[in-house]
């Protein structure tokens, strides 16, 4: 299935202003987005705002400040670990890449500027949905499909709370916060619906689908890349045959808590995969355990990621106070015996 492209707002559409300045203040005074404030009155807060991005664009809500800031500060280097992923695309020749849990659109901008090869982009969030079509339609990306759909391990319908990261809700989480909220207020509009978002705390039902369902028809997986927020276990459960007959190269952002939450972990991950794949495991903890000083020298600097030697050092770190909050996992299929 393909959805429906949302209408792009061309009139509410502008370039940011204050890039040059913002940037030389941060070279100065590194307080990455602290100066989100001088970028709101700079540029106001309504409309949509275009900051360059890597090859392309990337459209924010203005009213988004401190997302902003640190994607015109920092630039690709908002995901860092885009810096592994460009390798794993240049080794595919043909085939469909994978993205899902595409959020906003960065991943997909970074994908199209690394690799030709087809993109199907997932994102369950209605709004962030949206705002990844219009990023697709403003840069005007070629062979880019979205799904507006979450997945699993079987078809289903559940509860998703929304925010920039937003996520599957865990059975006990969902009851917990069922009395709260357990739907988005009324939105009038599209600025509405940013703010909601980015505010965070309503619950929505979301349709779930599997991957090995919903791609069947596919010839060719190039690879699939996973950011679900702690969903990542139930999603490979749902991938088996897919991955069984395409064998794509794998890229998965683990979350070690969040997969707790849902009743699995790290180490099932390894479990489900580690027959049919040769794996390496990454982190990025710039600063989580340096001084003030270092923390602040880290801020001149690429984030640099540590691989780790072996799935024992990566399975210690996630146990460690404070661990990496995201482990990334690539796969390279093993050959066939």
């Amino acid at each position: 299935m393909t959805d429906s492209v949302a209408t792009l707002p061309c009139k509410e559409v502008r370039n940011i202003r204050g890039a040059k300045l913002l940037r030389g203040m941060n070279r100065i005074l590194p307080l990455g987005r602290k100066y989100h404030p001088l970028v709101g009155a700079l540029n106001g807060r309504r409309g949509l705002l275009a900051i360059s991005f890597d090859k392309y664009r990337v459209l924010q809500p203005a009213a988004w400040t401190k997302t902003i800031t640190n994607e015109l500060l920092f630039g690709a280097d908002v995901v860092p670990e885009f810096q592994l992923l460009k390798p794993l695309c240049r080794q595919s020749s043909e085939g469909v890449l994978i993205d899902l849990g595409a959020n906003a659109g960065l991943y997909t901008l970074l994908l199209r500027s690394t690799s030709t090869l087809p993109i199907i982009a997932y994102e369950p969030q209605p709004f962030l949905f949206k705002l990844l079509q219009w990023n697709i339609l403003f840069n005007q990306l070629p062979d880019v499909e979205t799904r507006n759909i979450a997945c699993g391990s079987r078809r289903s319908e559940v509860s998703f709370w929304l925010g920039l990261n937003g996520s599957i809700l865990s059975g006990s989480v969902a009851e917990a916060r069922k009395a709260k909220r357990l739907s988005i207020p009324a939105a009038s509009n599209w600025e509405d619906e940013a703010r909601l978002t980015h505010q965070g705390g309503n619950v929505v039902k979301v349709p779930v689908t599997t991957l090995d369902e919903d791609l069947a028809d596919i010839p060719s997986i190039a690879m699939l890349k996973i950011d679900c927020e702690g969903s990542e276990y139930e999603i490979l459960q749902g991938a088996r045959i897919l991955i069984r007959r395409h064998r794509p190269l794998l890229f998965i952002e683990v979350h070690p808590e969040q997969l707790e939450q849902f009743g699995h972990s790290t180490q099932e991950v390894l479990d489900l995969l580690s027959p049919d794949y040769e794996m390496e495991f990454w982190y990025f903890q710039i600063g989580r355990t340096a001084s003030k000083f270092a923390q602040t020298l880290a801020k001149f600097r690429r984030p640099k990621g540590h691989r780790c030697a072996n799935s024992a050092e990566m399975l210690a770190a996630t146990k460690s106070v404070p661990g990496p909050g995201q482990i990334y996992l690539i796969g390279h299929p093993k050959r066939p015996l």
